[in-house]
């Protein structure tokens, strides 16, 4: 079962952030994520209203659990793994 949550929506009048900010709490040595790919909208954002510069062949990820967040660009889901454990060591994932 997938535990999908969604992203939250930063759009706003005034433009959008440049991509969104990574969240591992420094008190938690290892945990089981989830990895879905975002959809590109525009070209440009994510589906949140998030702006991330032209897709130059790539795409965004997204890794999560419970108090955990992590955004990296990668050309495919294994790479995209690769990534998040350059941020987060003790990370294993659902699939």
């Amino acid at each position: 079962m997938t535990m999908k949550r969604p992203l939250s929506n930063v759009s706003c009048k005034y433009g959008a952030p440049m991509g969104r900010s990574n969240t591992i709490p420094t008190n938690i040595k290892s945990a089981k994520l989830y990895l879905e790919k975002l959809k590109w909208v525009d070209g440009d954002y994510d589906s949140g209203g998030c702006y991330w510069g032209g897709g130059m062949g790539d795409n965004i990820y997204r890794a999560y659990g419970d108090d955990i967040e992590i955004f990296v660009r990668a050309k495919s889901r294994k790479e995209a793994k690769e990534e998040v454990r350059e941020d987060f060591e003790g990370v294993t994932f659902y699939r």
